[in-house]
């Protein structure tokens, strides 16, 4: 459970949850998993974890964090989700056993919270 904002390794910004207090459960799969997925699968999982993303303002993630992922996935489509996790898995084997909701959020949002 988090009380005060959630600090990922590539937040860099005020983005947080406000005051309620979420439970953030591991992802699925662990890196490993997520790396043996068929490019289709992997995608279509990357994909629904934008939208998850993008519908956070519900348990309060504020609406300056929903604009800053919007920005970066707005011209982004499932083969570049795809491309950029399978080049993150390529480049960190030593993340493999990670689980999948952090290493999507460090692929696909490290750069674009950069100025939020």
């Amino acid at each position: 459970m988090f009380g005060v904002p959630l600090n990922c390794p590539a937040q860099q910004g005020p983005c947080t949850a406000g005051t309620s207090i979420v439970s953030v459960t591991p992802g699925f799969f662990s890196g490993a998993e997520l790396n043996s997925l068929n490019d289709d699968e992997l995608g279509m999982y990357a994909m629904g974890y934008v939208d998850a993303l993008q519908a956070a303002t519900m348990i309060g993630v504020t609406e300056n964090c929903r604009r800053a992922l919007q920005t970066c996935v707005v011209q982004q489509n499932r083969t570049d989700f795809t491309k950029a996790i399978r080049k993150y898995l390529r480049e960190n084997p030593n993340r493999w056993d990670e689980r999948s909701n952090g290493i999507l959020y460090n692929v696909l949002f490290s750069q674009c919270l950069r100025g939020y």
